[in-house]
């Protein structure tokens, strides 16, 4: 299993100085999320892209329903032309800033022909990396007399961002690999084989396709200072989804849970780690089963959760970083490589 890691969305100057530093401990490839208020994350990974030597870099996830596919292409393939061939993007159907927009008034609902979206939205991003004039008629994009013929690096490696089964059959079919997020390993085997089922559709076996999951790392020296942090971020694990959280919950506390939503959301987006009406043992619960939470005497039980993981079938695992990346990197690098490779 290969690991990478997802950066908070940072000014060039920082996203630069913690990507080459994860180059410099051996780490192949950084993320910044592509968020509601974020900077540009393709403009901001420019830094980094022209002083990184090796580093894959990339924004995850874009959506076609937030941008155009046409300028997530000229978007991406400048990125990748700054990185000498070294881009990678992982398109979705849009959260958090579809809602921002107006697009999706219901967090739990999807959005309209989503995955048909994203598939074409794949398709004109592999027709654009050629480098060659075309034209394009999908049943939700058109694009005429595009014409990139400046491209000529290797092309960008492009995920699908994915936890649903069409998507996942989806992503199975058209990309380069998967990028799950929080999946937990009840799931998994579930997930994986929804993947197969596409690469079956598109001819593929899973030799050489990628397959990503994205985990919150929240290990701190103070394990208070770290349960606090993943406590401020667990919103965004998807507790709103019930079938998530019912294997680590009673059936009433999961009522409980879902009567809170609202309380949920509001302390995300005031910072807080207090959650009005959840019990923080049910917090806490949640913690530990969909992040990587603890401190430094931690670092040996969270490894052997990733290494369940690479049994079952992930072959890339995005860790997620907030506070002070640049000593979770270290830590990662001299206590979780060696193992994982070991």
């Amino acid at each position: 299993m290969r690991i990478h890691f997802v950066l908070q969305p940072d000014s060039g100057v920082n996203l630069a100085r913690y990507g080459l530093l994860a180059e410099e401990l051996g780490f192949d490839t950084v993320w910044t999320a592509n968020t509601l208020s974020a900077r540009a994350p393709f403009i901001a990974l420019a830094p980094l892209a022209w002083q990184s030597r090796s580093l894959r870099l990339g924004p995850v996830a874009v959506s076609p329903f937030e941008q155009h596919p046409l300028k997530i292409a000229s978007s991406l393939l400048t990125l990748n032309e700054f990185a000498r061939g070294r881009a990678s993007i992982v398109i979705g159907g849009g959260g958090g800033t579809i809602i921002g927009m107006g697009l999706k008034p219901r967090r739990t609902s999807n959005y309209p022909r989503m995955v048909r979206g994203v598939r074409e939205c794949v398709e004109l991003l592999r027709l654009a990396a050629r480098g060659q004039p075309l034209s394009y008629e999908g049943q939700l994009y058109r694009v005429e007399g595009y014409a990139p013929t400046w491209v000529e690096d290797p092309p960008p490696h492009i995920y699908v961002a994915a936890n649903k089964p069409q998507m996942l059959r989806l992503a199975g079919e058209v990309g380069d690999g998967v990028m799950l997020s929080d999946i937990g390993l009840p799931f998994l085997d579930a997930t994986l084989a929804e993947i197969d089922r596409g690469l079956l559709r598109g001819g593929r076996t899973r030799n050489g396709f990628r397959v990503n999951n994205l985990i919150a790392w929240h290990v701190k020296p103070s394990r208070a200072a770290a349960y606090d942090e993943a406590r401020r971020m667990l919103w965004v694990r998807g507790i709103w989804e019930r079938a998530r959280i019912a294997p680590h919950l009673t059936t009433a506390e999961c009522d409980l849970v879902q009567r809170n939503l609202g309380n949920w959301q509001q302390a995300y987006a005031a910072g807080s780690a207090d959650i009005p009406g959840v019990p923080q043992k049910i917090v806490d619960t949640l913690v530990d089963n969909l992040t990587l939470t603890g401190d430094e005497g931690d670092v040996d039980r969270l490894t052997d959760k990733l290494l369940h993981f690479a049994d079952a079938g992930i072959t890339e695992t995005s860790l997620r970083l907030y506070d002070q990346p640049d000593a979770a990197m270290r830590l990662i690098a001299t206590k979780v490589v060696p193992a994982l490779h070991g």
